[in-house]
């Protein structure tokens, strides 16, 4: 369980700082191109971009006034699925660290407890140090770009840089 938790941190390079030009000139330049881009990384504050872009795209609108209200509510609940998600995956790697715990205390009622138990104990420790610390990155990441890219989303809109899908044939 702790060792699948800290893989799909390991497997991801999340750094706000240089993933928030990326996603802006993106936006600047082929709106399209962000909202690709935003499908690499499900897991980030990008299922937040990318569900705010979907959103947009879907009310076909240029209007300044009338963007925001279909983006923002969708960031914030795919910004919440985000965060929720990583919860979820936290609140198991308590109970991992839970029943590392319980070894050891079984392992030390019979004496000293085994090397392998304090090790693997350990392990547990500080993997939950690390997601809890990958968390706290996850949601200030949420929340910066709730500042900083979801106005450029609606300019993106606004301006006309996000070439809308064309209508089914009715």
């Amino acid at each position: 369980m702790m060792a699948s938790a800290v893989m799909r941190t390991l497997g991801s390079s999340l750094k706000y700082m240089y993933t928030r030009p990326l996603i802006i000139n993106a936006l600047r330049t082929n709106g399209n191109y962000a909202e690709q881009l935003c499908k690499t990384r499900p897991q980030t504050y990008y299922a937040a971009v990318g569900a705010a872009l979907s959103t947009g795209a879907m009310v076909r609108s240029r209007d300044p006034k009338i963007i925001p209200k279909a983006t923002v509510p969708a960031y914030d609940a795919a910004g919440m699925q985000v965060s929720m998600a990583w919860k979820q995956l936290l609140g198991r790697v308590k109970l991992a660290g839970m029943a590392a715990g319980g070894a050891v205390i079984v392992g030390m009622s019979s004496g000293a407890p085994p090397i392998v138990v304090i090790v693997l104990a350990a392990g547990v420790g500080i993997g939950y140090l690390w997601l809890y610390f990958y968390k706290a990155e996850i949601d200030r990441c949420i929340i910066l770009a709730r500042a900083e890219i979801l106005p450029e989303i609606d300019r993106a809109f606004a301006d006309g840089r996000y070439v809308f899908p064309p209508l089914p044939p009715s």
